[in-house]
């Protein structure tokens, strides 16, 4: 099983932590490069509100829903199309994700329900690194 060992890194919040950037195309094509973390607690990819228009989605490919988070509840704008991402350390395994958008959300966040389908993830909090593995 191949691996990619990424070491933590602070993407504007000055603090080093388990960040993993994926090359993300949106529904109409348009594509760009989404830092994240990676985030065993969430059970889908989270992302901030204003990525849904750059992605993309518009109104009509969006579902609200309410969702219950550490500070209590919130509209997810749950995305009815898939957006594709890969890492670009690794940009044969492409995968689907269907991301909720939040307002007020300030970082990304790579779900549980999404990423961990795709790699085994290991945190080396000790060393500051994370391992993503998977099947060739």
């Amino acid at each position: 099983m191949p691996e990619l060992v990424v070491a933590y890194r602070s993407v504007g919040f000055g603090v080093a932590r388990p960040y993993l950037v994926l090359h993300v195309s949106g529904v109409d094509g348009r594509s760009g490069l989404i830092p994240g973390l990676i985030d065993s607690g969430a059970d889908r990819t989270v992302l901030p509100a204003g990525y849904a228009a750059l992605l993309g989605y518009g109104p009509e490919d969006l579902e609200a829903v309410q969702g219950a988070q550490v500070g209590g509840s919130v509209t997810l704008r749950n995305a009815k199309k898939p957006s594709r991402p890969y890492v670009p350390e690794i940009p044969h395994v492409v995968f689907d994700v269907r991301p909720s958008f939040v307002d007020g959300c300030e970082t990304a966040l790579w779900g549980r329900g999404d990423i961990m389908r795709q790699f085994d993830v290991t945190i080396r909090e000790r060393r500051q690194q994370f391992v993503l593995a998977w099947d060739e």
